[in-house]
């Protein structure tokens, strides 16, 4: 498909973040009356059971993180987020104390696990027919018996491919399945074909991170396809070079820098720097486009180091038996 060999990545664009700061006439144009965004709020307390609640407080306004726009409200028991073009659910949270939580409510990890994956059938997007991995399955006390909420964190599957940016987190009250909280992602996947081989892929990040970063010695390689979502933290490293480093933009956070929130196949290519010291390894991960062999983002660690602290931390009981 000629499509797939054109050019995705853009530079950023720059805007100075205000706090409350209003949206512009054409923004709101855009969005959901607030009318219609109470009802699919309405809508979304009654999915998860609670019947009778009216809409309180209700305010539009962007994301502090990605300048998103979202309608934000609450009801008496709970506080609800949408999309506020879409209306698609984002977030739902309920205190605990609006549930009679029941003497006995202990479970064991393995009706944790039964119940997470029914409760995430129950609450998925309407129409996702995808397949979800269990990911992370964790509780809020010591032991089973003690814990009075449990969460579940799943990820979308494509194949062997997870996309973590299709994301959906359950936090539930055992025996009775009451949601505490229930927070949706849908980095849609645009399921890119794999035309850039590994060798090259590791041949364009060592060359970008020669022309960035000339200093550094590189004793590590390591290059996993893996889906992930366009950001701009190369382009920050590489024309923001002393701010990105001191992590000044995280300091003082005013400013920000807004890719397009495409998620691709990428080669994550891990390069391992000379120590600074034996307690200190320093490496960095670039997204080599699986397509279009652009670099489309990266972090200042090692993306695959990360999954693998997800995947054994003592805590998470979404792997064992």
């Amino acid at each position: 498909n000629p499509k797939e060999d054109r050019k995705i990545w853009k530079d950023p664009e720059v805007y100075e973040w205000m706090e409350h700061e209003p949206l512009a006439e054409e923004e709101i144009d855009k969005c959901l009356s607030e009318e219609e965004a109470k009802i699919l709020g309405m809508q979304a307390l009654i999915k998860i059971g609670l019947e009778g609640e009216t809409i309180q407080n209700i305010q539009l306004q962007k994301n502090f993180f990605s300048e998103e726009k979202e309608w934000q409200m609450a009801s008496q028991k709970a506080t609800i987020t949408l999309e506020a073009e879409t209306g698609e659910l984002k977030c739902i949270q309920v205190p605990t104390w609006n549930y009679k939580i029941p003497y006995n409510y202990g479970i064991t990890r393995q009706e944790a696990k039964e119940v997470a994956k029914e409760l995430l059938e129950k609450y998925k997007p309407q129409g996702d027919t995808g397949e979800y991995e269990l990911i992370k399955l964790t509780r809020n006390m010591q032991t089973d018996e003690d814990s009075y909420i449990w969460y579940a964190q799943f990820y979308k599957k494509y194949g062997d491919l997870l996309n973590p940016h299709e994301e959906i987190q359950i936090g539930w009250i055992p025996t009775i399945n009451g949601i505490y909280s229930l927070n949706i992602k849908r980095g849609v996947y645009e399921k890119n074909p794999e035309k850039i081989k590994k060798e090259k892929a590791i041949e364009i990040a060592k060359e970008k991170d020669k022309q960035i970063e000339p200093e550094k010695v590189i004793t590590c390689v390591e290059a996993e396809v893996r889906i992930r979502q366009m950001n701009e933290e190369v382009y920050l490293r590489e024309n923001y070079k002393e701010e990105y480093n001191n992590h000044e933009f995280l300091k003082y956070g005013m400013t920000r820098f807004k890719t397009e929130e495409r998620v691709r196949k990428v080669w994550c290519v891990v390069l391992t720097y000379d120590e600074i010291n034996k307690d200190d390894t320093e490496k960095y991960t670039y997204f080599v486009d699986c397509t279009t062999g652009e670099i489309i983002g990266g972090h200042w660690w090692s993306d695959l180091d990360n999954e693998k602290v997800i995947r054994e931390d003592p805590y998470n009981f979404a792997s064992k038996d």
